[in-house]
């Protein structure tokens, strides 16, 4: 084709203007929080009631309570059976969803406008009166256990089990996973999950987030109308333990004698949600691997030839969450892809990034957002994280702003004082025979094998 230049690639567009949407908040008499945004041009509306149960409130040892309870909501109320209640949602059209995170658990629903006072009472119905029929809670246990046998047998989330286990202190909730442990799930019980409810599932700790072709006046009226007469007030919020496990890197390889290939994960304690260093961690996560163009990935895939892909994260969470560095490579290279990833925190941490991968993670956060919030749900769940880590109603309409701001000192600080390869927990799930001599010859720290049965 004539005119074409292949030996460069194409220059980046320029960042298409955004505005994230108006965000309302107001109070119920009762307490229940209500946050409204419209939204999009489709007659759709989201629903989201965020209530204060997830995994941080449940006792060690109810491990996995909150999973089960949020899973349990739509399995029957006081005037639908679970089967009446999964034939009313089909006849709707819409879609419910029920779940639990550490922070929160969530009842989300997206419906069509002409249907929405109807799915409104069956949403209502949902949050308001479940019924825990037994039959129910011991299915929902019975699946909750094997999804935790399960995760034994994925080298991937075992490998983050288990260094989730190493980077925090026992008595951390996160040091186990938010499923839950199996001897904990196999003691729970209906009550326990009743009670669960009706502790945690209350308006004055809980927010309802309406999004999408409603107005303001409708948003209130259909809260009042459906949970104005909601009562209940929670007991204190506990606040999780918080402390690392590592004053010192920690190898463990995990043995998995017929692998062909390693699950890799290296990490540390990380930060809050509500760090003041938030916008630079994101920028400096970014450049080090939190895009495609990342140098975790740019090393171990596009120069190595070592994996499909290599990430970072920094998981944020009311208390501080793990950061985490992941990629699965061969066994002969496993000791190699350490070293490498190792080197690319080091380099990081010592010269910072440059002017063109700053740039270039800036305009990639920036200009990734609206893609992420083309629809009523999906922004039903950012303005959800307004709610959980109580963030002012303005904080995602200067998100750009904020991250076009953040300088090459910022990411240069965090990157020395967040990144800490001293206390670093290396975790690898593999052949034990071909890939603990390599790691150890890397003069890291004693590499512990340890087995864990499927």
């Amino acid at each position: 084709m004539s005119g074409v230049v292949r030996e460069r690639a194409p220059e980046p567009g320029r960042l298409r203007p955004f505005e994230f949407p108006e965000v309302t908040r107001e109070r119920l008499a009762n307490g229940l929080t209500l946050l409204h945004a419209r939204h999009g041009d489709l007659p759709l509306v989201t629903l989201s009631l965020v209530a204060d149960a997830g995994g941080t409130e449940e006792a060690d040892a109810r491990a996995g309570l909150a999973v089960l309870t949020s899973n349990a909501l739509a399995s029957g109320t006081s005037s639908h059976s679970a089967d009446e209640m999964a034939w009313a949602i089909e006849l709707l059209g819409i879609h419910l969803d029920t779940h639990a995170s550490w922070d929160a658990a969530f009842v989300r629903m997206t419906v069509p406008t002409e249907r929405l006072e109807e799915a409104a009472a069956l949403f209502a119905d949902v949050v308001r009166n479940p019924s825990f029929p037994d039959e129910e809670i011991t299915r929902l246990r019975e699946q909750q256990l094997a999804g935790i046998i399960q995760r034994r047998k994925q080298p991937g989330t075992l490998a983050g089990d288990v260094a989730a286990r190493t980077i925090f202190a026992p008595e951390v909730p996160w040091s186990r996973p938010l499923v839950g442990i199996p001897q904990a799930v196999r003691a729970l019980t209906r009550d326990d999950v009743a009670s669960f409810y009706a502790t945690r599932f209350v308006p004055n700790t809980a927010a309802l987030v309406v999004v999408g072709d409603i107005d303001p006046a409708e948003a209130r009226a259909l809260a009042e109308r459906w949970f104005g007469d909601w009562t209940g007030v929670a007991p204190a919020r506990r606040e999780p333990a918080t402390a690392g496990a590592l004053d010192r890197v920690s190898i463990v390889a995990v043995d998995r004698p017929t692998a062909v290939q390693s699950e890799i994960r290296i990490g540390d304690v990380g930060v809050e949600r509500t760090t003041p260093d938030y916008f630079p961690l994101l920028v400096m996560n970014t450049v080090l691997g939190g895009s495609f163009t990342s140098r975790l990935n740019m090393n171990l895939r596009e120069k190595h030839g070592f994996t499909y892909g290599a990430r970072s994260s920094f998981t944020m969470r009311r208390a501080p969450g793990p950061f985490m560095v992941a990629t699965a490579v061969a066994n002969d290279v496993t000791a190699r892809a350490v070293q490498e990833a190792l080197g690319e925190i080091g380099r990081l941490r010592e010269h910072g990034a440059t002017e063109a991968e700053l740039a270039a993670a800036r305009d990639y956060l920036s200009g990734v957002m609206p893609l992420q919030l083309q629809t009523t749900a999906a922004l039903a769940g950012r303005i959800n994280d307004l709610v959980i880590f109580d963030l002012p109603l303005d904080w995602f309409r200067k998100y750009r702003q904020r991250i076009a701001a953040v300088t090459a000192d910022e990411v240069l600080r965090v990157a020395r004082t967040r990144l800490r390869p001293d206390r670093f927990a290396v975790v690898v799930v593999g052949a034990a025979q071909e890939i603990v001599p390599p790691l150890e010859q890397l003069g890291i720290g004693q590499v512990r094998v340890v087995e864990i049965a499927e």
